[in-house]
């Protein structure tokens, strides 16, 4: 089985460190035994992406899966200050952080559809993410380079919010350079997630991991792997099972007064080594857990 390695290639994706620069981030993901960093375009300065690809090189970190600074097709609660609006511009600035982030070689570039926040309102329309992401895809295949195509759960009003939708929309749009980003916080409980991740492992070409806390204290509450309801070991499982041989990139939210909540025991509010050394010992138990239960 090709996916079964010893040593994963694990790394961390930016956006767990929102108080960190890039240089901070590549710095403390390096010293904590990262070997890739996923980079977030909204930390990144204009006219420094030499250096920043440079500072990368010398601690030997991969960019993996790049998230740009407007990242949603469509309007989001979670767009950044100044995010465009409107459709058109919306479009022109996915494809221009597409470009830019295409210099970093990623293994992909993450987009989402949208999501709204209210599962009894997801975002849409779905028609303007059908009439963008062929545009999208153009583009990524012009730079070389994949687009991970996130799935949004259901609970946070995601436009696509199960493996078979997202297989829907991907079928219908035929273009090899766009993928499922698979994250185990969004698709921890959708009905017959094992079924399904057996069915489509090789459209997935991005997975980020946390683990889920319980209860959830807010929208921005993640659990390390293995921690709080421990689902992230059974799906690492399932998907070398299944035959993902990419890379496993900590996506973690812990909200200490960023997004409005200061939540108890946040990691986000430790020190950086400290959250990103446990964060690091917590996938590779999870890792080792799934391991040998195949090889086993």
């Amino acid at each position: 089985m090709s996916s079964l390695r010893v040593n994963p290639r694990y790394s961390v994706n930016a956006t767990s460190l929102p108080h960190h620069t890039v240089t901070e981030a590549i710095r403390d993901v390096a010293l904590t035994g990262g070997a890739g960093l996923g980079l977030w375009e909204r930390k990144m300065t204009p006219g420094e992406d030499a250096r920043v690809a440079d500072e990368m090189a010398e601690r030997g970190l991969s960019a993996t899966f790049c998230v740009p600074s407007t990242h949603t097709i469509l309007p989001s609660q979670i767009d950044g200050p100044g995010a465009p609006r409107d459709p058109e511009e919306r479009l022109d600035a996915l494809c221009a952080s597409i470009r830019r982030l295409a210099r970093f070689d990623p293994a992909a570039v993450l987009i989402a559809p949208g999501a709204s926040g209210d599962p009894a309102h997801p975002a849409g329309p779905l028609a303007e993410v059908m009439r963008v992401l062929p545009v999208l895809a153009d583009t990524a295949e012009e730079c070389g380079v994949r687009i991970g195509v996130e799935l949004i759960a259901h609970r946070r009003g995601g436009t696509i919010s199960s493996l078979p939708a997202m297989i829907d929309v991907l079928d219908a749009i035929g273009r090899e350079s766009l993928g499922i980003m698979f994250s185990v916080f969004h698709s921890w409980d959708e009905p017959d997630l094992h079924q399904n991740l057996r069915r489509y492992a090789s459209r997935i070409n991005s997975v980020q991991v946390c683990d889920i806390r319980d209860p959830e204290r807010s929208p921005f509450d993640r659990e390390l792997p293995g921690r709080g309801r421990g689902v992230a070991p059974g799906i690492i499982q399932t998907l070398l099972e299944a035959g993902y041989d990419g890379w496993w990139d900590l996506e973690i939210f812990s909200d200490d007064g960023t997004f409005g909540t200061r939540l108890p025991g946040s990691y986000w509010a430790m020190p950086p080594l400290e959250f990103l050394g446990q964060a690091k010992e917590a996938f590779d138990q999870s890792y080792s857990q799934a391991y040998e239960q195949l090889a086993g």
